[in-house]
């Protein structure tokens, strides 16, 4: 198991990750993400493997994680980083249906989110996220 992550004071950026072995869509949401209010952009990854093994060192708040990728998928992601740090957000995004369904059903996942939807659905979630997180 990975250390744990520590909480920083409220009100601060919230600390984003995203994953996702599609070029083309990660540097567009790194772009996207750079822009948002209270978001800070701490990491972008093409693997989930290497996404969780910096996971200490960025200490995300909020993963963004695509569903399904070629070592690991995002599906696969979220225990790791559950148990490395049950607090953190994680979000399984997808364009495909089938596998929305299988994240919205597992407990661990905190929101599934169709890629169509993202910038639509996302200022809530972050809304959320501000409103709910811990403080130390």
């Amino acid at each position: 198991m990975l250390p744990d992550n520590s909480h920083r004071p409220e009100g601060g950026p919230i600390r984003v990750l995203v994953v996702d072995d599609h070029q083309v869509l990660l540097r567009a949401l790194e772009d996207w993400l750079g822009g948002v209010p209270l978001v800070k952009v701490v990491g972008i990854f093409g693997s989930a493997r290497e996404a969780l093994s910096c996971l200490p060192e960025r200490r995300p708040d909020l993963v963004l994680l695509d569903a399904n990728m070629p070592d690991m998928g995002g599906i696969d992601a979220v225990e790791p980083i559950k148990q490395w740090n049950p607090s953190v957000r994680v979000v399984i995004m997808s364009f495909d249906e089938v596998h929305l369904a299988i994240a919205r059903r597992m407990s661990t996942v905190d929101k599934a989110i169709d890629k169509h939807h993202l910038r639509e659905q996302f200022p809530l979630l972050i809304q959320e996220i501000a409103r709910t997180r811990p403080s130390i």
